[in-house]
């Protein structure tokens, strides 16, 4: 048995460090995301939870509830609604709480993860060549979730492009993979990915320390790449004037006929719904009472429709109208607990590699918040898979690199 325990372990050594690169190169390219590889990498990592014959770092007791929170959270979702969908994207937390138990041992390269990030970028834009002179592109995964997956891996592509010092090739790949990335975002149409963008590369150039002449240099690359977005790309200064007049109308004229109209309509159900059960949230088929009852209310809203399972168009929100409180709270310890730990790793004195992981880990989170003010993609399984399992990667690297020291309680692997 022993034998055969030491085999499996050392072919999962061999092939799951090679999926995870996989799963980050995939993330938006493929129509199922980040998913095949994800599925692929769990079956590897469930026989690693029953093989003790290595002794293996600990995992915070935080993470894993943060990980595990949110499909407990919604059992009464599903309960009420009667089908499985209401699991689907909180399940793939739940999977990685276990690939999280079981990878502990294995030994993940930092920088091949980064570089995936970097290619998945490059192979985004070769393969959609002939989209790229349409108004919007939707880059494989469909517009929204390209443009909340592009800014995850582009927090993962800076931090390529800093961990890979002295390495000419290597720089410029990154390179690359940044303006395939930031175009990818800008191009997809999706207006909450472009904060989030934005905010990314500031985290680089406040927190990372080079010289004041990188700085200049880092700072003028990035307005650059920003001017020229905005007159290359017309969308990007349609949509943003697009907005302000939505939201104007919709106070000012009652226009509730628009993207941000609906939103903003989402929003006032979701209140509705958390008030009614602020601790369970309400089912599928209530809120798509309420949803009806709403567009009876406010007529020229009837374009909302009235699907129970839709999205509510804010991440919180979201999870009150549907989860409750339990919900909200598992919205926030997916914001949180990373967040707390990666800024851990960029305050305390680490490795150079170290901080730059952590500042990746931070961009990622931060674009999940900033996203999650008008849309909810944590709960839909392409960026929820992507998040998660990015959080799983980052989170071992770290450890196993020994520079950040899990406090509190900890759960043996």
């Amino acid at each position: 048995m022993g034998s055969i325990n030491g085999f499996y372990q050392s072919l999962a050594q061999r092939v799951i460090p090679v999926l995870a690169v996989v799963l980050v190169a995939i993330a938006i390219v493929s129509p199922s995301g980040s998913q095949p590889a994800a599925a692929l990498i769990v079956l590897f990592s469930l026989p690693l939870l029953f093989m003790r014959s290595q002794p293996r770092p600990g995992v915070s007791r935080l993470w894993l509830v943060m990980l595990i929170w949110p499909i407990l959270a919604s059992i009464p979702l599903f309960i009420a609604s009667g089908t499985g969908e209401a699991l689907a994207g909180s399940a793939r937390y739940f999977l990685a709480a276990m690939v999280l138990l079981a990878i502990g041992a294995l030994d993940l390269n930092p920088k091949a993860i980064l570089r995936a990030a970097s290619a998945g970028g490059i192979v985004a834009v070769v393969l959609n060549i002939g989209s790229l002179d349409e108004m919007r592109v939707n880059w494989g995964v469909g517009y929204l979730d390209s443009g909340y997956i592009s800014v995850l891996l582009l927090s993962l592509s800076l931090g390529q492009f800093h961990a890979d010092k002295g390495r000419v090739f290597w720089r410029v790949f990154a390179l690359f993979g940044i303006a395939c990335l930031v175009f990818a975002a800008m191009k997809t149409g999706t207006r909450g990915a472009w904060p989030a963008m934005v905010v990314v590369f500031l985290l680089q150039f406040f927190l990372l320390d080079f010289s004041r002449k990188k700085k200049m240099l880092f700072a003028a690359a990035g307005i650059m790449t920003f001017t020229l977005s905005l007159f290359t790309i017309p969308s990007v200064n349609e949509r943003i004037d697009l907005t302000v007049y939505e939201v104007q109308s919709y106070y000012k004229d009652g226009n509730r006929a628009s993207s941000m109209g609906y939103r903003l309509d989402f929003w006032h159900i979701a209140l509705r719904c958390f008030s009614e059960s602020p601790l369970w949230g309400v089912s599928y088929q209530r809120r798509s009472e309420l949803m009806q009852a709403y567009t009876k209310e406010q007529p020229v809203s009837a374009s909302i429709g009235q699907d129970g399972r839709s999205s509510s168009h804010n991440e919180i929100l979201n999870s009150m109208a549907k989860r409750g409180l339990l919900g909200a709270i598992a919205i926030l310890l997916l914001y949180l607990v990373p967040l707390r730990f990666f800024i851990s790793g960029v305050t305390r004195n680490h490795s150079e590699l170290s901080r730059t992981i952590s500042l990746a880990g931070i961009g990622m989170v931060l674009t999940m918040i900033l996203c999650g003010i008008t849309e909810a993609p944590l709960m839909n399984v392409r960026v929820g898979t992507t998040y998660a399992f990015l959080l799983v990667f980052l989170y071992q690297l770290l450890t196993s690199m020994g520079n950040i020291r899990i406090r509190r309680k900890t759960m043996p692997t």
